[in-house]
């Protein structure tokens, strides 16, 4: 069953801990399997009231005002960094990603950024493929601490206030 995504930008502290169960939710299945581990399933409420007051955190919900992913952006100079994309599992295929990335892609442009950059792990040929098919270019390859071989990738979209 498809339903409709909106997408709300927190302005307060009080879902923070629905934005936390969907990120470790949605990550859960990467416990374990990993290598290195997610720190996302090192993320807490404090965690997020700080990338909050960095940037923002977005919710994904249904009509029903179920709660189906989360997103996180930080502002940096010139850019905007999205970081913890997270669907739930049950709600994967629904645009639920997509309309969560495009809400970035908004504050992105409506705070003067240039682009939005995030990363993306190797491991994970499915996230860069959907990066990629939303525009999104690999800019750069790095090895996390202790690792000799890339683990991961950036990737980068250019946005502006077109946008909006």
């Amino acid at each position: 069953m498809t339903s409709t995504v909106r997408v709300v930008r927190l302005d307060g502290l009080e879902r923070l801990p629905e934005a936390l169960a969907v990120i470790h939710g949605a990550f859960a299945e990467y416990r374990d399997t990993l290598v290195p581990p997610s720190a996302a399933l090192n993320e807490t409420t404090g965690s997020l009231a700080r990338r909050l007051a960095d940037g923002a955190v977005f919710l994904a919900e249904d009509t029903t005002e179920a709660v189906l992913g989360a997103v996180c952006a930080e502002i940096r100079p010139d850019m905007v960094y999205l970081d913890r994309l997270a669907v739930l599992p049950a709600a994967r295929g629904r645009g639920v990603a997509s309309a969560l990335v495009a809400a970035v892609e908004a504050f992105a442009a409506g705070s003067g950024a240039s682009s939005v950059t995030l990363g993306v792990r190797l491991a994970l040929p499915g996230n860069i493929a959907m990066f990629g098919r939303i525009g999104y270019r690999e800019s750069k390859r790095t090895a996390h601490p202790g690792f000799s071989e890339p683990t991961s990738m950036s990737m980068v979209k250019t946005v502006s206030a077109r946008q909006l």
